[in-house]
C-alpha cells in the first residue's frame, strides 16, 4: 500500500510545517544532482522511498534549516515507470512543500512546457534556469525579468557545474517565493475542476493536478483516491471523470500536452531573441560527429580502442609488473617467506604465502592485479561520463537497442555494468517497462564484465596476439546481440519511446577523473579485500581437507572431457562465485605456472563472465526482479556458459587455433 507512513528517524518524518524541502524537478540530465551538491555544498544523502525500491538524494541546504531534495525522473501526467510514481507520490504524501524547477536554457521550450504542468501543484516555484552559459554560445538571449513576469515567480538563472548562479539561488529560498500563474484552460475543463474541487475534502492536496491525473487515466492518483477517500466521495469523483472525458474527441493526454507545448512556444517567443551563433568550438562539432552514425561509429571504435590501450597496456602491464611483479613477487611475498621458515611450520607458511594464502592470493591478488588495473579503468570511464560522452552513445545504438527489445536508454545500465554488475541493475530502473528492465538485467549477468573482472582480463590478455582480444570481446558482444534479440522476439510487451536530453559534450578534468577513480578503486578495495581474504581462507582449508580434490574428481569429466580445462579450473570457479575477480586473479597464478595454455584461459574467461554472477549481484536481482526470475536467469546462464564451454573446446581443437 502506497500511503503508509515511513520509519522513524528518517528524511520522510520531516514536519512539512517545519523548515522548507524543496523538491528539485526538471527534465532528464538539466543537471539536477549537481544543482543539489552546489546547493548543500556537501556530498548528498541517499534515501529509500518509503514502500519503494527507489532511492532519492537529499541535503540541507548551506546556511540554511531547509531541505532539497532531487525528485527522480520526470513528474508527468502519467507516471509510466517507478521513478515517475515516486515523483508524484512526493506531492501527493506532502513530502515537499516548495519547488525548485531546473530548465535547459538551450531547449527553454520544452522545459517551459514541463513547468506549465508543474504549476497545477499549486505550490510556490522558482524558476532556474540552468547552462545559460551553453544558450548563449548558441545565439539565445532570454529576457529574465520578462520571464519572471510571465510566469509570475522567480526566475534565476546558473551554471551548476561551475556553482555559478547557485549562491543567488540559495538567497531566494528565503524569499517570499509566489506561486506561478496557471495556463489557462478551455471552458469544459474549467467547469471539470470547480465540481472537482466540491466533490474532494478540503485536506486533499493539489486538486487541479489531482483531477488532471485522474482524466488522463493515472494509475498512481488513481491508487491515491482509493486509498484515502471513502466510498461515498469515490463514486461521484469517478463518474464525473468518466462523463468528461467523453466529451472530448482525442485523446485527453495528447489534449493537455498540446495546451502546455502551445503556451510554452507563445512564452519562449515572448522572451528570446536569437543572434548569429558564435562559431561552433571543436567539443560542439564533436558532439555532433559523434551522435551521427557515420561518424559516431568510428569514433566509438578509436575511444574504445584507446581505453583498452590505457588499460590493457599501461594498467595490465606496466603498473601490474610495478605492483605484482616487483612490489609483492620480489621484495613482500620473498620476505615473509624467508621470515616464515623460522617457524618451521609448514601449515603457517601455507597459509600465508602457500598455493591459497592468506598473502600470497588473499592479499597479492586483489592490492597487485586488481587494483592497478581497476585504477585505470575508472579513469578512463570517468572522463568517458564526465565528458558527456555517454548519452551520445545511447542515441548512436538506439537502433540495434531496439532490436533487443529496449530503447537507447538501455545503453546506460549496460556501459554501468562495465563499472559494476550489482549497481547497473539497480540502474535497470530508468528503464520504462518492465520487459526492458528483465533484459537488461539479464544482460547484465549474462554477458558484462564488471570493472575487476574486466581489468583481470587485461591482465590476461596481455601476453596474447591481438586475436585473442578480437576473439572474447567479438564472443561477448556477439552473444549480448544474440540473446537480446531473441528475448525481443519472445516477450512481445510494449516497449517506450526513447525520449533523451543530451547534455553539452566537455573537455573532462584530469584531476577529478583520477581523485573520482582513486575514491572508486579505494571503496571497492574496502569492500573487496576482506572477501578475498575470506575466500582465499575458506579454499586453503577446503584444500586442507582434500575436499578441493574431491570436487576436482567431481568435475573431471565435465571440465576435463567435455570443456578441455585442467581440473585447477575447480578452484577458480568456486572463488568466482564469491567474486569473480577474485577467481580470474587466481586464474593469473596458475597461468603463470603454465598451468593453463592460452585457449583453456580464454575458455575461463568466457566461462566466469558467463557462468554466474557473484552473490551481491544474485542478491540484488532477488530483490529487484523476485526470485523466480533470478532463478531462471541463474539457471540458464549456468547451462548457458557449460554448452559454450564445450563448443569452444570442440571448435578450438577442429580448427586447431591456439592464439
Amino acid at each position: 500500500m502506497f500511503w503508509t507512513k515511513a520509519q522513524k528517524n528518517t528524511i520522510w518524518d520531516q514536519d512539512i510545517d517545519g523548515p522548507d524541502i524543496f523538491a528539485i524537478l526538471g527534465n532528464i540530465n538539466v543537471g539536477k544532482e549537481t544543482l543539489l551538491e552546489g546547493l548543500i555544498k556537501n556530498a548528498a544523502q541517499e534515501q529509500s522511498y518509503p514502500d519503494a525500491n527507489v532511492k532519492l538524494k537529499y541535503g540541507k541546504v548551506a546556511g540554511t534549516e531547509h531541505l532539497a531534495l532531487n525528485v527522480p525522473g520526470e513528474f508527468v501526467l502519467t507516471a509510466e515507470n517507478e521513478d515517475e510514481a515516486v515523483a508524484k507520490r512526493v506531492f501527493l504524501e506532502k513530502r515537499a512543500n516548495k519547488i525548485i524547477f531546473v530548465a535547459d536554457a538551450k531547449d527553454l521550450k520544452n522545459s517551459l512546457a514541463l513547468f506549465f504542468h508543474f504549476s497545477e501543484l499549486g505550490l510556490p516555484m522558482i524558476f532556474n534556469i540552468n547552462m545559460i552559459d551553453q544558450a548563449q554560445l548558441q545565439g539565445i538571449d532570454i529576457d529574465v525579468k520578462k520571464l519572471e513576469k510571465i510566469l509570475g515567480t522567480q526566475v534565476n538563472t546558473s551554471i551548476a557545474i561551475e556553482r555559478m548562479g547557485v549562491n543567488n539561488l540559495r538567497n531566494l529560498l528565503d524569499s517570499d517565493i509566489s506561486k506561478p500563474k496557471q495556463v489557462e484552460y478551455p471552458k469544459i475543463l474549467e467547469e471539470y475542476f470547480t465540481l472537482f474541487d466540491k466533490l474532494l475534502p478540503e485536506k486533499i492536496p493539489h486538486a487541479r493536478q489531482l483531477a488532471l491525473s485522474l482524466l488522463v487515466g493515472d494509475k498512481v492518483s488513481k491508487d491515491y483516491i482509493n486509498a484515502t477517500l471513502d466510498e461515498a466521495c469515490i463514486t461521484p469523483i469517478n463518474n464525473l471523470v468518466n462523463s468528461t472525458k467523453k466529451r472530448f474527441k482525442k485523446r485527453i493526454s495528447t489534449y493537455l500536452y498540446d495546451i502546455y507545448l502551445n503556451r510554452a512556444e507563445e512564452v519562449f517567443n515572448e522572451v528570446t531573441t536569437t543572434s548569429p551563433a558564435h562559431k561552433l568550438s571543436l567539443e560542439n562539432k564533436f558532439g555532433i560527429w559523434s551522435r551521427n552514425l557515420s561518424t559516431g561509429i568510428p569514433i566509438a571504435i578509436v575511444i574504445v580502442s584507446i581505453m583498452f590501450m590505457i588499460v590493457g597496456k599501461f594498467g595490465a602491464e606496466y603498473f601490474v609488473g610495478l605492483t605484482e611483479g616487483t612490489l609483492f613477487g620480489e621484495i613482500i611475498n620473498p620476505y615473509v617467506e624467508n621470515f616464515l621458515t623460522q617457524f618451521n611450520s609448514p601449515f603457517l607458511s601455507d597459509m600465508i604465502v602457500g598455493e591459497f594464502g592468506l598473502l600470497s592470493v588473499g592479499i597479492t591478488l586483489p592490492l597487485g592485479l586488481v587494483a592497478p588495473v581497476l585504477l585505470t579503468f575508472y579513469f578512463c570511464f570517468n572522463l568517458l561520463e564526465s565528458s558527456g560522452y555517454l548519452p551520445r552513445l545511447a542515441i548512436l545504438f538506439d537502433r540495434i537497442f531496439k532490436k533487443m527489445g529496449m530503447s537507447g536508454k538501455g545503453v546506460i545500465p549496460l556501459m554501468m555494468g562495465f563499472s559494476c554488475i550489482t549497481m547497473a541493475i539497480i540502474t535497470t530502473r530508468v528503464l520504462d517497462t518492465k520487459k526492458e528492465r528483465n533484459i537488461a538485467t539479464f544482460l547484465l549477468l549474462l554477458g558484462i564484465p564488471c570493472a575487476p573482472l574486466f581489468g583481470m582480463m587485461m591482465v590476461l590478455l596481455a601476453d596474447m596476439p591481438a586475436s585473442a582480444y578480437l576473439f572474447l570481446f567479438g564472443i561477448i558482444t556477439s552473444q549480448i546481440l544474440l540473446i537480446g534479440y531473441l528475448m525481443n522476439k519472445i516477450f512481445k510487451n510494449q516497449q517506450s519511446n526513447f525520449i533523451f536530453n543530451v547534455p553539452p559534450l566537455q573537455t573532462p578534468s584530469l584531476k577529478a577523473a583520477f581523485f573520482g577513480a582513486f575514491r572508486q578503486s579505494y571503496f571497492f578495495l574496502k569492500e573487496a579485500l576482506p572477501v578475498f581474504i575470506y575466500a582465499t581462507f575458506i579454499v586453503f582449508i577446503l584444500d586442507q581437507f582434500g575436499m578441493i580434490k574431491m570436487l576436482e574428481n567431481v568435475c573431471k569429466p565435465l571440465l576435463s572431457g567435455f570443456m578441455g580445462l585442467p581440473i585447477e579450473s575447480t578452484s577458480v570457479f568456486i572463488l568466482s562465485i564469491i567474486r569473480r575477480e577474485a577467481g580470474v586473479a587466481l586464474l593469473k597464478q596458475f597461468a603463470d605456472a603454465n598451468v593453463f595454455n592460452n585457449v583453456q584461459i580464454i575458455i575461463n574467461l568466457l566461462l566466469v563472465t558467463f557462468l554466474m554472477p557473484c552473490i551481491n549481484a544474485l542478491l540484488v536481482v532477488v530483490k529487484e526482479r523476485g526470485i523466480r526470475i533470478a532463478l531462471s536467469m541463474a539457471t540458464f546462464t549456468i547451462t548457458y556458459a557449460i554448452l559454450m564451454g564445450g563448443i569452444l573446446n570442440v571448435g578450438f581443437s577442429y580448427f586447431g587455433i591456439t592464439f
